[in-house]
């Protein structure tokens, strides 16, 4: 059984936002699929292991709360992009019993409508702002403009990861003109808590995870 089985009181790193769940001035609305769940394998492993990975038993439904396990509702296929190689791989889904309402598992290298990794993401972001070199004979990259995107979209949630530091740690971010400065600020911290658990967090907590579009997703 997959480790780290806490959510609900049943499973781990893995997190839904709740209907209509509010945060400043925004609404959230339903979401269907559960984010960061930690196969604890890399992204080629799971591709290998398809539908034969540890899935995990969803005893509580995170829509209508009913505690009665959730029917497994088949598979779909999705993209997932690396800087040295694509997959493709599968995504199980449940549906509750009772209320009938599906739900997808979502492995944590993955954001939601994202077809690169987030470790991807993240290390084109920082070579974008000059925060490190690596990858550039990569053979699958994202195209320039993609990585603009990443870095604005980044850039875009910046007020969000502070609304969401000062609240979880209390730590105000820097109070400078510059954009480019306080990405590379906020990159730097989020690597020093950790990514992984800072995103997860966020979305425990109703905030956007830093590559969401302006309405969450």
């Amino acid at each position: 059984m997959v480790a780290f089985l806490l959510m609900f009181g049943v499973f781990g790193p893995l997190f839904i936002l709740p209907k209509g769940k509010q945060h400043g001035s925004f609404s959230i609305s339903l979401f269907t699929q559960l984010y960061g769940l930690n196969f604890g394998i890399d992204v080629q492993t799971y591709a290998e292991r398809g539908k034969e990975n540890d899935f995990p038993l969803l005893k509580k439904c995170p829509h209508c709360r009913a505690k009665r396990p959730l029917h497994r509702h088949g598979y779909y296929e999705r993209n997932a992009l690396t800087p040295h190689g694509d997959y493709r791989i599968w995504i199980v889904r449940y549906r509750c019993r009772e209320c009938l309402k599906t739900v997808s598992v979502l492995p944590s290298f993955l954001l939601p409508y994202f077809q690169y990794t987030l470790s991807a993401i993240w290390q084109v972001v920082k070579e974008q702002l000059g925060l490190t070199e690596g990858t550039n004979r990569a053979p699958f990259l994202p195209t320039k403009d993609g990585i603009i995107f990443y870095v604005r979209r980044f850039c875009r949630n910046l007020s969000s990861l502070h609304s969401f530091f000062a609240r979880r740690w209390r730590i105000i971010g820097p109070i400078v003109k510059k954009e480019k400065e306080r990405a590379s600020w906020w990159i730097r911290t989020l690597e020093k808590h950790g990514l992984y658990s800072v995103i997860r967090d966020m979305w425990e907590d109703g905030f956007r995870h830093p590559f969401a579009n302006q309405m969450g997703s």
